[in-house]
């Protein structure tokens, strides 16, 4: 039998609040159906995948299944309902993740592994609810009830329904999802904003390394990678480095310390490589210093199972405050700071034409693409000459600066969104009759 240790369990509640369980506050709930893989209708069926971790639905891949004619006419969630995640998760990720239903979707349904809610309108606003289901997913309160599977997490679909729910009266309800909503709106803003950086960084490392500044050249030269400007040369990556390159060293690794840290495949995204990802090892001192890394240091992955990622690449932008090394899975580049403009060649390794005509060259081998050190030396790109480098250089610096801000702006709003929701849900913070948040 499942006991609450507070009020509700989400937490202590004002004393003019009550609290109420989920089942009294839902008019109606059931479990979608996956129907089949040939049938009279096709229909678009939202999964677990199409769940986020911030209550947004992804569409891009909704599955397509098939169903009788009749059932297929019932389909169809309306604007107000809840889907609940009732299995799926992860490792590090309970089971339960909300989607909130912003607008009809005639001719859809939802998996079996998905529960569809409908909130009671005279006893709850929908989004509230929704966003005190959120905050239970959200904290991993809700691992209270959920079991655990060989393979996956599922909700006891019996305790969820149980669970005592922070329930004040329904306009405070509403001012509570007004504010929300605000919160969300400014997140899924900045987010736009930074997807709209991120696609001018993509296009300009595209087009500078392909045709120089902007406006800037009008005669081009015939070379073995392209058409390239007139004054521009065609360089190896060797002729640029200041070492060989160099693979590290493969101890047996673990999540916590003690140990050295070591740098990883998950260190490398998007361009760079974070020691925020880095997983500990024991070493000796001559391996330390034989692979202690620094700021500037260039890590490229040598092998890996997909090949849209074998020979991708991240720049270590700061040296760690501790001596960390890094994995043989990870190839070091060095760049000759006479040869190259700093930051060029991790700039230039982002762009499409040169890492997919570089990832042309992996071999595959038990299961994963390789990359070998001689390939990547070989490799060609057209180099600008100095002046034009550090142009181009500042440029892309510009708007990796404008990226970092946008997404230090992105982490502000998550925080404030996690606090308010902390607070609002359980009535710590309380928005009077006639807040601003409502107009």
């Amino acid at each position: 039998m499942l006991t609450h240790r507070y009020r509700t369990i989400l937490g202590d509640i004002p004393a003019d609040w009550d609290a109420k369980p989920l089942r009294s506050l839902i008019a109606e709930h059931f479990a979608g159906d996956w129907g089949d893989d040939e049938g009279e209708q096709a229909v678009a069926v939202m999964r677990s995948t199409n769940f986020t971790n911030d209550g947004q639905l992804d569409f891009s891949d909704v599955a397509t299944r098939y169903f009788p004619n009749d059932k297929a006419e019932q389909f169809g969630p309306l604007r107000g309902a809840l889907l609940v995640e009732r299995s799926g998760g992860g490792p590090d990720q309970p089971v339960g993740r909300i989607g909130f239903i912003e607008r009809d979707i005639p001719g859809s349904t939802v998996s079996n592994f998905v529960q569809v809610l409908r909130p009671d309108p005279e006893k709850v606003d929908a989004s509230f609810l929704g966003w005190a289901l959120f905050e239970l997913q959200r904290t991993g309160i809700v691992e209270r009830v959920q079991q655990q599977s060989t393979q996956m997490r599922n909700l006891n679909w019996r305790d969820y329904q149980r669970l005592l729910l922070p329930w004040p009266e329904v306009d405070e309800q509403r001012r509570i999802a007004a504010a929300l909503r605000l919160v969300d709106d400014a997140i899924q803003k900045a987010r736009a904003e930074l997807d709209a950086t991120r696609e001018l960084k993509r296009s300009l490392m595209n087009s500078l390394f392909a045709v120089g500044m902007p406006g800037r050249h009008t005669d081009f030269q015939e070379t073995k990678i392209g058409p390239i400007p007139q004054g521009w040369t065609v360089r190896t990556i060797s002729s640029v480095l200041a070492d060989k390159p160099d693979s590290g060293t493969s101890p047996l690794s673990r999540p916590d310390p003690p140990g050295t840290p070591i740098l990883n495949v998950s260190c490398v995204k998007s361009g760079v490589c974070s020691p925020a990802e880095v997983t500990y090892v024991d070493v000796s001192d001559d391996e330390i210093e034989r692979y202690r890394t620094q700021a500037g240091d260039f890590f490229v992955l040598g092998g890996n199972g997909n090949r849209d990622f074998v020979a991708t690449g991240g720049l270590l932008r700061q040296t760690p405050d501790v001596d960390t090394i890094y994995s043989d899975k990870l190839i070091r580049l060095r760049f000759n700071a006479e040869e190259v403009a700093d930051r060029l060649v991790p700039y230039l390794w982002q762009s499409w034409e040169f890492l997919t005509r570089l990832q042309s060259k992996a071999e595959s081998g038990s299961g994963l693409w390789m990359m070998s050190k001689r390939d990547i030396c070989r490799e060609l790109f057209a180099c600008p000459p100095p002046e034009e480098l550090k142009e181009i250089v500042a440029l892309l610096d510009s708007t990796e600066e404008q990226l970092n801000t946008q997404n230090k702006k992105v982490g502000a709003f998550m925080e404030v969104k996690r606090s308010l929701l902390q607070n609002l849900i359980t009535g710590k913070i309380r928005i009077p009759e006639g807040a601003s948040c409502l107009n």
